[in-house]
C-alpha cells in the first residue's frame, strides 16, 4: 500500500473513533446527564485527537503539503484549504478540551450547559473531519498523484514511511 492509500486508510480508522463521540455526545444530550463512562470516553477522544489525529496532520502538512504547495501554490489551492482546516479542529478539540475540564468540575450538579456545549465542538468536529476527510481522499491525494512528479511523489511516500511508527 503506497503512503497516500495509507493516509486514506488512517481517515477510515478515525471515522470509527468520529462516530463513538458522536454517539456518546448524543447519549448525553438525550439523558441530559454525564456518567463516568461518558467522562471517560470523552478522555478517550481527546487521547484520540492528540495522539493519533494531530500527528496524522502533522504528516500531513510536513511531506505531502510543501511539495503540493510548490507546484500548485498556496492560495486559492486545495493546499492552503487543508491547512486551514487543520488549524480549525486543533482548536475545536481545545474547546472540547474546555468543556470537559468543566463538566468533571461540576461533577455533581446539573451538567446541562457544559454538555450542550461539549455537543456544539464536538459534533462540529465530528461532521466538519467527515467532510475534511472526504475533501482530501477525493481532491488532495488525486491532486498529489497528479501535480507531483515520481520522483516527488517517491520522496513524499517516503518520508510519510519513515515518519509511521512502528
Amino acid at each position: 500500500m503506497d503512503a497516500l492509500n495509507r493516509l486514506a486508510e488512517e481517515h477510515a480508522d478515525f471515522v470509527d473513533k468520529l462516530t463513538e463521540l458522536e454517539a456518546v455526545l448524543d447519549e448525553m444530550m438525550g439523558t441530559r446527564q454525564a456518567s463516568e463512562e461518558d467522562v471517560e470516553l470523552l478522555d478517550e477522544a481527546v487521547r484520540f485527537f492528540e495522539e493519533e489525529l494531530f500527528p496524522h496532520f502533522e504528516r500531513e502538512e510536513k511531506f505531502l503539503l510543501p511539495p503540493l504547495e510548490a507546484k500548485v501554490g498556496l492560495y486559492g489551492s486545495l493546499v492552503n484549504v487543508v491547512a486551514y482546516e487543520h488549524a480549525e479542529v486543533r482548536r475545536e478539540v481545545g474547546k472540547i478540551k474546555e468543556g470537559l475540564v468543566l463538566l468533571k468540575a461540576k461533577r455533581l450538579g446539573p451538567h446541562v450547559p457544559e454538555i450542550e456545549e461539549l455537543n456544539r465542538h464536538g459534533i462540529f468536529v465530528v461532521q466538519f473531519l467527515w467532510d475534511h476527510f472526504r475533501k482530501e481522499k477525493a481532491s488532495l491525494f488525486r491532486t498529489a498523484r497528479e501535480e507531483l512528479s515520481l520522483e516527488e511523489l517517491a520522496r513524499v511516500e517516503a518520508d510519510l514511511a519513515r515518519s509511521w511508527p512502528a
